[in-house]
């Protein structure tokens, strides 16, 4: 039974068929060069894209995209043999809640507005667990030692701040419990990634004294004390002899403009990310290749909107084409 604790019948079954669904890039072509919103819609439509049981038009394709979200979480949800994956997919929505709740006792303003139905707390919840520290009613001892830091913030200019933060720690902590070496090296590298790009806006913004300390997260492989050696108000340039710099240089194609890359990076970003997943797509078996794909499923998910909202906004093909991260194919 031990050569078999690595291997999920159902679930892995269910994501090698769900796999094949995926949009190709030949299929991205298509969207791109369809004449308007309503004939890029009705390709989706031929394609059952939305899984719904009316088409997508111009009025609803949003709805009905939201609706494509909660399936493949409840899709994750059903089949995933360890509930940490639905948990570690669904925490940037929770974390965004959790800043909505701070943010309402702090304005004393109702938020649900602005809330995201794809997290594992509902807002009530969340809302009732901002009451005592002690109830610890999120289950989770990291998460509830953000919030409440969270909670006692003193200026509202530092809500986003620790609650981004907060968001790395425990998905860092979240995936070392599923205790897969190639899953921690990932969110690593998410997490340098994320301050490399802090890098690229504090840069941007002249290095403003205390922000890149403030947004920094300390979950990455380098603390804070190794970046700030290479980061000069004088002397800009020293951060390019950063060895984590040098390590991702090829991400933004070596561009010498700051703005282009400021505009870009976070997609540049997401592409290298995505092509370190590929890997999975030759694993038959285990929770990586499931993970993956959820990775990706919700990739692609954004690239549909982005591709969408282009069109209802007269974009030109090329110019969506840049906002639309490269699709999991090997």
């Amino acid at each position: 039974m031990g050569a078999l604790k690595d291997i999920f019948p159902h679930a892995n079954t269910v994501i090698c068929i769900e796999d094949s669904k995926l949009l190709r890039q030949i299929d991205y072509d298509i969207l791109h060069n369809t004449t308007s919103l309503q004939v890029a819609l009705n390709e989706l439509n031929e394609r059952n894209y939305f899984r719904a049981h009316l088409d997508a038009t111009t009025d609803n394709y949003s709805t009905l995209l939201d609706g494509l979200m909660k399936s493949t979480f409840d899709l994750m949800k059903s089949i995933t043999p360890n509930e940490l994956v639905w948990r570690i997919f669904s925490l940037y929505y929770d974390v965004h809640n959790m800043k909505l709740v701070v943010k309402e006792r702090y304005f004393n303003k109702r938020l649900d507005n602005l809330a995201l139905g794809y997290g594992s707390y509902s807002l009530p919840t969340i809302r009732s667990a901002a009451v005592r520290k002690s109830d610890n009613i999120l289950n989770n001892d990291v998460l509830t030692e953000g919030f409440f830091k969270a909670l006692n913030l003193k200026h509202s200019y530092d809500i986003d701040f620790v609650l981004d933060k907060l968001y790395f720690t425990a998905l860092k902590d979240m995936t070392a419990e599923l205790e897969i070496p190639e899953l921690d090296e990932f969110v690593i590298e998410k997490i340098d990634l994320f301050n490399i790009s802090l890098i690229f806006q504090t840069l941007s913004a002249g290095i403003p004294e205390g922000y890149f300390q403030k947004a920094f997260s300390e979950d990455g492989s380098s603390p804070l004390s190794e970046w700030l050696l290479y980061l000069h108000i004088h002397n800009p340039t020293e951060i390019e002899n950063f060895p984590l710099w040098r390590k991702y240089k090829h991400i933004w194609n070596d561009s010498q403009d700051r703005e282009l890359i400021l505009s870009d990076i976070d997609i540049w970003i997401d592409n290298y990310l995505i092509d370190r997943t590929k890997v999975c797509k030759l694993m038959a078996f285990g929770l990586l290749p499931i993970c993956a794909y959820f990775f990706n499923k919700f990739m692609e998910i954004k690239n549909i909107r982005i591709l969408l909202e282009g069109k209802a906004s007269g974009y030109s093909p090329n110019e969506i084409k840049k906002r639309i991260r490269i699709p999991y194919e090997i």
